[in-house]
């Protein structure tokens, strides 16, 4: 169980979403859902080089209460900044779900 004091992060979750126009053109488009309080638990940071070029990536880990509207396809923004959901595991029974994310490279 996650206790009340430890969720002091908040996230805001969005949804993406396909509109098309009356032309047929297609674009994604991302939907507020909600802002959530976690708890950051663990932060992981990568430097890979690839043809020459260096590649930073950040993972964070997050706990927070289990909300069955959270999926993998969901955009994340905690503190201004934008990540990708990478893996989710959630404890119904709990009340609980634990969150991976990766800083989406602009």
């Amino acid at each position: 169980m996650i206790y009340a004091g430890k969720l002091k992060e908040k996230l805001d979750f969005y949804r993406v979403q396909e509109v098309q126009s009356e032309s047929g053109y297609k674009r994604t488009e991302e939907v507020f859902m909600f802002t959530a309080k976690a708890e950051r638990t663990k932060n992981k940071e990568n430097f890979v080089v690839d043809a020459e070029e260096l590649f930073h990536s950040v993972y964070l880990t997050f706990r927070l209460r289990f909300r069955k509207e959270v999926d993998e396809t969901n955009i994340v923004v905690y503190k201004e900044n934008r990540y990708r959901i990478t893996s989710l595991n959630p404890w119904e029974a709990d009340g609980e779900m634990t969150k991976k994310k990766k800083k989406i490279n602009e």
